[in-house]
């Protein structure tokens, strides 16, 4: 996992070096480009009882290939990314008779976080508008295979108070891929960003019907 994410940062990075020495020729034109989104996950119908911060970052880091349409102010663009999502909660995921849930921490329990991470490998998809002045807007939709899942929690075991640290990595029930509509609206260089999962993080009827609404700033350079 470590792996493919330095190899397409270093992938990234070096096109977007190659493609600041040339020189643009039209509001859109026909190349690949990178980006990089940092966000906030804001999760939705938690179960009673559980609650999740207000402040669970993210980061999206990804390549697309820009098609112009005709001479317009339109485009279209596909790519490929990577976006990885930390879920932080006062609970702990949990699995019984194969149905998972959210297990709230004690309150007489010290603990430092208890986190449930998730990365997608992700198919972006865009129609996008570009002015002379550098405003633009972009509409699309993200499908997304889940590639890598775990938990962490770090503080008192429940069982003798110990400081302990625990990663789980086997989780059952997860949903294996996403899907979404994005929208992103900026000027030259930045942006805000937004995507809307409409699939669950888990399986229906097997686990918390929780989403999230992802928000953030883009970097890009379309």
């Amino acid at each position: 996992m470590k792996k493919l994410l330095l190899f397409l940062i270093s992938f990234f990075a070096l096109n977007a070096v190659l493609l600041a020495q040339k020189p643009s020729e039209s509001l859109f034109s026909d190349k690949f480009a990178t980006g990089i989104d940092v966000f906030n996950d804001v999760i939705m119908d938690a179960p009673e009882g559980i609650k999740f911060r207000a402040i669970n970052p993210g980061v999206n880091i990804y390549g697309m290939h820009t098609f112009p349409v005709k001479e317009s102010d339109f485009a279209f663009a596909i790519g490929l990314g990577l976006g990885m999502h930390n879920l932080f909660s006062d609970a702990t995921l949990q699995d019984t008779s194969g149905v998972s849930f959210f297990q709230a921490i004690p309150d007489d329990l010290d603990y430092k976080k208890s986190k449930l991470s998730l990365t997608y490998l992700d198919v972006p998809a865009e129609i996008r508008f570009k002015t002379e002045g550098g405003f633009k807007v972009a509409l699309g939709i993200k499908v997304g295979l889940l590639i890598n899942a775990h938990t962490k929690y770090k503080g008192n075991d429940p069982a003798d108070g110990s400081k302990t640290k625990i990663k789980v990595s086997q989780l059952p029930n997860l949903q294996t891929w996403r899907f979404g509509p994005s929208f992103q609206i900026g000027y030259k260089w930045i942006n805000l960003t937004a995507f809307y999962s409409l699939s669950k993080i888990f399986e229906e009827n097997a686990g918390p019907e929780i989403y999230p609404v992802s928000v953030g700033i883009s970097l890009r350079p379309f």
